[in-house]
């Protein structure tokens, strides 16, 4: 069961990541590499000396969603994983007044165009804040934002993936 505190590890993690945004890098062409699984596999601890110290950590966003997921101990598999593997692992929802911080939301049909992890919950409004990583860098944008920047370029639907019961 996804604790209180797990969740605020999570969020933490997210935030550390915002703080280093210029040092996220993505992998070149959307093509993972094996800078990628190594990056994935660095402790948090090394994660956050390597960024401190101006290095790089490089990964997809559903690289990202699942290592910070594992960071707070949540991410119960041995590799990232990818998007179309996380709509198969985690169970699946869709009201977003339902999300809580560390829930992985996925964009577009089928196995899914991007991820992205809430960051701040909207119970009220179902409009959460969320932490993508997309491209180089890092982007807190709200999901009606990005839900309809992906409708835009051809990924409608957005699904919802719990991480209560990791």
């Amino acid at each position: 069961m996804a604790t209180t505190a797990q969740r605020k590890h999570v969020l933490s993690v997210l935030d550390f990541f915002h703080a280093h945004a210029s040092h996220l890098l993505y992998p070149p062409d959307d093509v993972r590499t094996s800078r990628d699984n190594e990056c994935w596999h660095w402790s948090e601890k090394t994660t956050e000396l390597v960024l401190e110290h101006e290095g790089y950590w490089q990964g997809d966003c559903s690289e990202f969603g699942s290592y910070v997921l594992k960071c707070a101990g949540l991410w119960k598999w041995q590799s990232a994983g990818a998007t179309s593997s996380h709509l198969q692992l985690l169970p699946v929802y869709t009201d977003p007044r339902a999300a809580y911080t560390g829930a992985l939301v996925v964009f577009g049909p089928g196995g899914g165009h991007h991820e992205a992890i809430v960051h701040t919950p909207d119970h009220k409004h179902g409009n959460p804040l969320l932490s993508s990583h997309g491209r180089p860098g890092f982007d807190a944008v709200r999901l009606k934002d990005l839900e309809a920047e992906q409708t835009r370029n051809g990924h409608p639907g957005v699904r919802l993936l719990s991480i209560a019961h990791l």
